[in-house]
């Protein structure tokens, strides 16, 4: 199979093209080869690839800078997945699309499925959620793969912790606003088999416990035995310029279905990001 992965130099992207190992053709477009927001680059530049499965790893995640960038927020999280979508049409190729929790708002007590209703409360979510339907809209061979609070791939927020902690210094995190911590090689081993099912559609990958940032670093600190604490913020305090839904687990009505392994406890994710 060839693959076209974009967004080839961020911490998904990396994992991906290790999951996939030396059995696909795969081809890795960074953002410095290939911005996705670049309607005339990705058509131009991606058909000719003669891709069998795009895999889009590429968006702008910087969840304030949206806040403050619309322009930039849509034309890459929006309009970006739209030309790829448009890209694979051409090619008769398969686009899987990476997407994000923060479709949702976070009332929902329990976690999200794929069956609730999208409703977000940021620009970064809006254009996530434009992205998800120029993609269904355009392309009926496409996945759509929604998951949320990804760690491990080096330059996130948890690495960062993990680095101070390592450090001997102390860490913070929130304690009010709860999702489904997710590994990124763990994500990144499950993309390929689900896009082999040939079964079309959104599915929700993600970590398989609910817990806060803050709830994650104390379970990462007692693992690694490290001597720094760890410090609950709440997200008032932050002032921070983008709204976050106070809940946004996700959880999936459809991947049991599939054959895909489940994803392993969060302890055990924790470990195997502290044993790289």
């Amino acid at each position: 199979m060839k693959i076209v992965v974009t967004g080839a130099g961020g911490g998904l992207g990396r994992a991906f093209a290790k999951a996939a190992g030396a059995h696909h053709d795969l081809i890795t477009l960074t953002h410095a080869d290939l911005d996705i927001g670049d309607h005339h680059a990705v058509l131009g530049g991606v058909p000719p690839l003669g891709a069998d499965l795009i895999v889009n790893c590429g968006a702008f995640t910087h969840v304030d800078k949206n806040e403050t960038d619309p322009a930039r927020a849509f034309r890459d999280n929006a309009q970006g997945p739209q030309s790829l979508a448009l890209a694979a049409r051409m090619s008769e190729a398969t686009l899987l699309h990476v997407s994000t929790d923060y479709v949702f708002d976070g009332t929902k007590t329990e976690p999200y499925d794929e069956t609730d209703e999208p409703c977000p409360i940021s620009v970064y979510g809006r254009a996530k959620l434009a992205g998800e339907r120029f993609v269904v809209a355009t392309l009926p061979e496409h996945f759509i793969v929604r998951t949320g609070y990804v760690f491990g791939g080096g330059s996130d927020y948890l690495s960062a912790q993990l680095a101070r902690l390592r450090a001997g210094d102390d860490a913070a995190g929130l304690e009010d606003r709860v999702g489904s911590p997710t590994f990124v090689e763990h994500l990144a081993e499950r993309l390929l088999p689900l896009a082999r099912t040939g079964r079309y559609g959104t599915y929700h990958l993600s970590g398989a416990e609910p817990a806060s940032w803050f709830t994650v670093l104390q379970r990462l600190r007692d693992l690694g035995g490290f001597s720094g604490e760890v410090r609950a913020q709440r997200a008032a305090e932050l002032a921070l310029p983008a709204p976050r839904p106070e809940r946004s687990a996700l959880t999936s009505v459809f991947v049991e279905n599939l054959s895909l392994p489940r994803f392993p406890p969060l302890d055990d994710a924790l470990r195997a990001m502290l044993g790289r």
